[in-house]
């Protein structure tokens, strides 16, 4: 991988067909991210992609070095990983989930919160799971709860709305 900074966007879910390809359930919202790879790594495992579909919503591959489904049967369950570069572009005020985990949560008054450990899409509005000393805080990923992302900085501002952080 050219700049060796990974991102999970799948698990090996089983072997497909009788030739060794492998079925992959993406974990991205687009598969914009397989189709610019022309490597993808299964657990530790770098693997030239010799040729990808897209079928009933899950990617299909045929990797170098697998060409029956024993083979294939010994990918399953591995993360499937791309490097960085291959995800699609984002516009300005667009983030990858996997850039607002970690990040420290601080609110308008700048008392910490915690720092975002997941996120849960709902359909109305992604939530950010925030551990607290207090316990988890869920937070909904909308303008008027979330004030700044600062990525540089590995921290995010909010305004919680009344009673989503439990009282000290």
């Amino acid at each position: 991988m050219p700049d060796g900074r990974l991102v999970i966007i799948g698990r090996a879910a089983r072997p497909f067909g009788v030739k060794g390809e492998i079925k992959i359930t993406p974990y991205t919202e687009t598969f914009e991210a397989f189709e610019r790879s022309a490597t993808l790594v299964f657990g530790d495992e770098a693997r030239t992609i010799r040729s990808l579909r897209i079928h009933k919503g899950a990617v299909l591959v045929f990797v170098e070095g697998v060409s029956s489904p024993e083979q294939a049967q010994l990918l399953v369950g591995s993360l499937v990983k791309t490097s960085r570069e291959n995800l699609p572009p984002k516009d300005e005020d667009e983030y990858y989930w996997f850039e607002l985990i970690g990040l420290a949560v601080v609110t308008t008054s700048g008392e910490p919160l915690g720092d975002v450990t997941g996120l849960t899409e709902t359909g109305a509005n992604d939530v950010l799971h925030v551990e607290s000393p207090r316990g988890e805080v869920l937070l909904p990923l909308i303008d008027e709860v979330v004030l700044e992302i600062d990525l540089e900085g590995g921290r995010m501002v909010v305004d919680p709305l009344e009673g989503l952080v439990p009282d000290a």
